[in-house]
């Protein structure tokens, strides 16, 4: 009987020994504080073994003013070996999170504007104070926080550094071409001037020869007041605009209600904060192209 008991001690240590897993390198992780920093993340990191990019904040909202961090985005954060952040004062939330801690700010040499700039006179916003943050929606601006994010990766991580700057070049190449497809479909618009939800579109408008009249949203979660909806109906008939742009995961009751009374559409255009929007299986630079191309489909189906 010891014989026997000595035996099986002797295969369960065996069978214990074979069961544990073989030790692996431990993985760089890249903490992106919102989708579009994510997947640039993902662009750049592309092939390099080691790397993991997380998404810090992974709601389906539309904009991250007084947005409160949750306890899974702290943890994330607390437990990434580097952080990259939009920048442009899009994560203001985040201030007292990254007083003393290296980050590597994704907006770092792009030229930013002040959202409002070119509205009607009379078109106040509740950013009109506050520069636009919104920069990925203009590909050249993204290709520019692709370099950035390939530059404090080649940084923290030198072995890969030429990776990331070959991966940048890739997405740079691959942005400029798409800017320019997207460009060429939209040259022959009926009109070229937008009505959105709120300032967020002002980079893309930007980026494919738009103008941006009027934001709707004059407070953030207010509905918009009399006074606005009648300014707004008379840039529409300015302009004969055919359509009004809500967004994606944003209020469209003003927007429904503009329609009613001048006959026009209303569409959703997204400003790329989720996934909400992008066909599955995406990931990257593929997502975030689709999500640029869904854009201009969208304003080419409202302006016939």
């Amino acid at each position: 009987m010891k014989k026997l008991i000595s035996l099986l001690l002797s295969l369960l240590l065996l069978t214990g020994c074979a069961a544990q897993p073989a030790e692996t390198e431990a993985e760089t992780t890249v903490a992106c504080t919102t989708y579009p920093v994510y997947l640039l993340a993902q662009a750049v990191t592309q092939g390099v073994d080691g790397v993991e990019p997380v998404l810090v904040i992974n709601q389906q909202i539309s904009c991250l003013h007084n947005y409160t961090l949750t306890m899974r985005d702290m943890k994330t954060i607390e437990a990434c070996d580097l952080l990259a952040i939009n920048g442009a004062g899009l994560e203001d939330f985040l201030d007292d999170v990254l007083e003393g801690r290296d980050y590597l700010d994704c907006s770092q040499g792009i030229e930013l504007d002040e959202g409002d700039e070119d509205h009607e006179e009379g078109s106040g916003h509740a950013h009109d104070e506050e520069t636009d943050a919104h920069i990925w929606l203009d590909p050249a601006r993204a290709a520019q926080m692709a370099a950035n994010l390939a530059e404090g990766l080649a940084q923290a991580d030198p072995d890969n550094a030429q990776a990331y700057q070959s991966n940048a070049e890739t997405i740079q190449e691959s942005l400029s071409d798409l800017q320019a497809e997207l460009t060429e479909q939209l040259a022959d618009l009926s009109c070229r001037q937008l009505i959105t939800f709120h300032d967020g579109f002002h980079y893309f408008a930007q980026a494919f020869d738009l103008e941006i009249v009027a934001a709707v949203e004059e407070e953030e979660g207010s509905e918009a007041s009399a006074r606005r909806i009648t300014e707004l109906a008379a840039l529409i008939d300015q302009y004969q605009i055919p359509a009004i742009f809500t967004e994606v995961n944003g209020s469209d009751s003003t927007a429904r209600a503009l329609a009613q009374e001048r006959d026009i559409g209303v569409f959703a255009l997204d400003l790329g904060m989720s996934d909400a929007n992008v066909p599955e299986g995406l990931e990257g630079l593929d997502a975030y192209e689709a999500i640029l191309r869904q854009n201009v489909e969208t304003i080419l189906e409202a302006y016939p």
